[in-house]
């Protein structure tokens, strides 16, 4: 098994470019786009403007895609299949720590709890004799632990899925990083923007009329995203800053 590496980074590709994150649910969490780094000179993936505050946090975790498919003949067999296949996996899930499965693709998946192998079974779009069951594996970042290290861990737990009849389980190339509980950066991020507002304050004040004012706008906005490195996530609010000296009012 083999998983695409991209902008010389041990980091496969995530969403496509472009598309958007998970949103800040009551969840949440957020996996970005990582399709490219993007330079800071908006080369890349595509991304608005960039504020100059940010911040870099670390992943938790990663993401890895998994298909389970056969093409057995009788399509009822197909289904008891990947049923059988789908249930030893979830037991094994369930005893492995640090992994969490969850049916569907990114982006559009559901918990496993919540989730019926026999509805999550799909007709393969490019071969109707064969069905598919999508699923996503994360996997928890440990204490000192690098991507080539999870990409290891995830290529054996992959491999060792045990599988009933003519079922495979078949990783994808698309792997993603991701943060969880984004929230808890806002402040230390909102904290920066106000100590950079200041110093513009400072450096600008020196006018006939004083510290100028100031004016922020977008903060209300949720946290957004980029990959900067294989396990390192940029975050930022978008937001415009104004400064404006006016004439004492007479």
């Amino acid at each position: 098994m083999q998983f695409r590496l991209l902008a010389g980074l041990c980091l496969g590709v995530a969403l496509a470019a472009g598309a958007p994150t998970h949103a800040q649910s009551k969840d949440e969490m957020i996996v970005v786009t990582a399709s490219m780094i993007q330079n800071e000179d908006g080369g890349g993936a595509l991304q608005p403007e960039l504020p100059y505050i940010s911040i870099s946090v670390p992943a938790d975790f990663v993401l890895f895609t998994v298909q389970l498919e056969t093409a057995t003949r009788s399509v009822d067999e197909r289904e008891r299949e990947l049923e059988r296949t789908f249930q030893t996996l979830a037991a094994r899930v369930t005893r492995t720590k640090g992994v969490v499965m969850e049916v569907g693709r990114p982006g559009n998946s559901a918990p496993l709890e919540t989730a019926a192998a026999r509805e999550a079974i799909e007709t393969d779009e490019e071969d109707y004799d064969r069905s598919v069951i999508p699923l996503v594996l994360k996997f928890a970042v440990q204490p000192g632990e690098g991507f080539a290290s999870i990409r290891t861990r995830a290529e054996k737990f992959i491999e060792e899925i045990a599988v009933t009849g003519r079922v495979e389980a078949v990783a994808g190339d698309l792997q993603y990083i991701g943060v969880s509980e984004p929230k808890k950066h806002r402040e230390a991020l909102l904290r920066q923007i106000a100590d950079d507002a200041k110093l513009l304050q400072t450096i600008f004040g020196g006018g006939p009329f004083g510290p100028p004012g100031l004016s922020l706008t977008g903060l209300e906005g949720r946290v957004k995203n980029r990959p900067i490195g294989p396990l390192e996530v940029e975050m930022y609010i978008p937001y415009s800053i104004s400064l404006h000296s006016d004439p004492p009012s007479r």
